[in-house]
């Protein structure tokens, strides 16, 4: 679990709303598709100095671990440095932490400047969400370490507004598993709301906790209908919904 840098502190213990925010196709637009792993073993062996063969070895043992967690829905997905570690490791190879940091970031295309974009609409909605009072935390599906994922999003200038954030590539729970769920609106909510892209990682298993949801749109992202459920304890996304119309 990863600490937020918000300074709203008793204002954010006090809150009885937890609005939890997927963060790829939500927050973070994807201009590109993920590079896949060819580009991957390229990085891999660039960075860390390695010839193509033991690169492939490599590559090829960290996605075929990290896909069997991943088809598995209630599986815990291992953390990715991890197992990137270990697969080096394992032959005899071994690097320092910030070199496989330096891999991952370049291999998961961090390094280029069109791949991807910060959602203003969904920066305006956490930015509201926050402002009116209420908990706005960050529930990500990934393969970056937090680490990388806090510098990923701090780049795009994602709104400091979130106090925890629960990455996956950190290792354990991942969505659709309830317990992902559970851990990040851990603490004395009354409304849990998920604001989500994805049927089947965001909003069917948020419904099924009793959650109230908001779905996302990628391609025509609005958030009327999170202002519309907020509208009901905070008159001030009320007022902010009526002007911005």
């Amino acid at each position: 679990m990863t600490e937020g840098t918000t300074d709203a502190g008793d204002d954010m213990a006090r809150s009885t709303t937890v609005v939890v925010f997927d963060c790829f196709g939500t927050i973070v637009t994807e201009r590109r598709p993920m590079p896949g792993p060819d580009d991957f073993t390229l990085a891999v062996a660039d960075v860390l100095a390695l010839d193509r063969g033991p690169a492939d070895e490599i590559v090829q043992a960290v996605f075929t671990t990290l896909y069997t967690a991943l088809v598995d829905k209630s599986a815990l997905q291992p953390a990715t440095r991890g197992l990137l570690d270990s697969a080096l490791r394992d032959r005899g190879m071994v690097r320092p932490a910030p070199d496989l940091d330096r891999a991952l970031w370049r291999a998961l295309g961090c390094e280029d400047d069109d791949r991807y974009a910060l959602c203003e609409p969904a920066a305006e909605a956490m930015r509201r969400t926050a402002g009116a009072g209420h908990t706005v935390r960050l529930l990500s599906n990934c393969y970056l370490p937090g680490e990388l994922m806090r510098r990923l999003l701090t780049g795009l200038k994602v709104p400091q507004v979130w106090d925890r954030a629960l990455f996956t590539a950190d290792g354990g729970p991942k969505k659709p598993d309830a317990r992902a769920f559970e851990l990040i609106t851990a603490g004395p909510f009354r409304r849990r709301i998920m604001v989500g892209d994805s049927a089947d990682n965001d909003l069917t298993p948020a419904r099924r906790l009793g959650w109230e949801v908001v779905p996302v749109d990628p391609g025509r992202p609005d958030f009327d209908a999170l202002y519309t459920l907020l509208s009901r304890d905070t008159p001030e996304i009320r007022s902010v919904q009526r002007n911005t119309r």
